[in-house]
């Protein structure tokens, strides 16, 4: 990967509309910040544990020449970061010589799903991180169900790349797995999609909702937009409240801080984006056009409300007021 695209990945360059080009400069760029960071680390554990430093110092050497890494080896990274931090270099040189032999990322976007063997290896890594409780909510799911599902995520991808080839090209970049997993039995909330920062190249789908191509794509702009945001937020923060202060969520019943307020008023434009261009595309059924103009119409009116709360409360960075600038700008049509 040449320098040339990680350049243009900063926030002051981000434009609303998606990009297959700017998918792959966030990507790159998301990489060789891990690349440097494990050279970083290296440093730190080669006194008391060369091989495992040597270790890490290959996988930067690997992504310096190219190579992408799937989701797990990020989430490996973030607690091999927090055990050096801790103090704890025994255990950070232990998780050293796991993430060395994570291999690199395969082509495509890839569908695994929680309860098959595919996912035996990011599972238990995402269910640390997300802790018993949270973790709890992702039940497994048949063979069944995940194949059902990934033919219906391959005819939304087919959609995408006819309806809206500057998405699917930023989504693609930027995605490397699928999760499917779904809520367990009785449960009062379940989940359609999830995201997390520390695992790149992730999207936790829940294969009872989506049932539609058309949905597919939806779920696609929704989830991919925070990845975006993931991405474009590498070195400042979107906003500067504190997790401890709450507001009214467009998209949730329960008050969130303002960094999940903002991330939700931006998704709503992302996704409103994608509805608008696919009522316009003469080449879908008018009935498809006619379901896509409604979703349109709910997502601005939750980007109306998120924002009235973001103008209100939020104490934007420089970075995420650039970025709602944007979304702002197109939601008026500017």
């Amino acid at each position: 990967m040449t320098a040339t695209p990680a350049a243009i990945s900063r926030s002051d360059s981000f434009r609303f509309a998606p990009s297959a080009l700017e998918g792959e400069a966030i990507d790159a760029a998301v990489h060789e910040d891990l690349a440097a960071s494990l050279a970083y680390l290296a440093e730190h554990l080669a006194p008391a544990h060369p091989e495992s430093a040597g270790a890490l110092d290959a996988v930067a050497a690997r992504i310096r020449d190219g190579q992408r890494l799937p989701p797990v080896a990020f989430g490996l990274y973030y607690r091999m970061g927090e055990a050096a931090l801790g103090g704890d270099i025994d255990a950070a040189a232990d998780i050293a010589q796991v993430l060395a032999q994570v291999p690199a990322a395969a082509p495509g976007l890839q569908v695994i799903y929680r309860g098959g063997a595919n996912s035996d290896a990011l599972w238990p890594v995402l269910e640390e991180r997300f802790g018993p409780e949270e973790a709890a909510g992702f039940a497994p799911i048949t063979a069944e169900m995940a194949t059902d599902f990934e033919a219906r995520l391959k005819d939304g991808l087919a959609l995408m790349h006819s309806a809206l080839p500057d998405l699917h090209g930023e989504i693609t970049a930027i995605l490397r797995e699928v999760l499917l997993a779904q809520a367990p039995a009785g449960a009062k909330m379940e989940f359609d999609g999830a995201s997390h920062y520390q695992f790149w190249g992730l999207l936790l789908l829940n294969p009872n909702h989506h049932k539609t191509p058309l949905a597919v794509v939806e779920v696609l702009a929704h989830e991919a937009a925070h990845s975006l945001l993931f991405g474009l937020t590498r070195t400042e923060p979107l906003v500067l409240n504190s997790d401890d202060e709450l507001f009214t969520s467009p998209l949730r019943v329960d008050p969130r801080p303002m960094d999940g307020i903002y991330h939700a008023t931006f998704v709503s434009a992302r996704m409103a984006w994608a509805m608008e261009r696919m009522s316009e595309s003469p080449a879908l059924p008018i009935e498809l056009r006619q379901e896509a103009a409604h979703l349109a119409a709910e997502d601005r009116a939750n980007f109306a409300k998120g924002i009235g709360t973001v103008d209100a409360h939020a104490r934007l960075s420089t970075t995420g007021a650039r970025i709602m600038e944007q979304a702002r700008a197109y939601i008026d049509g500017q």
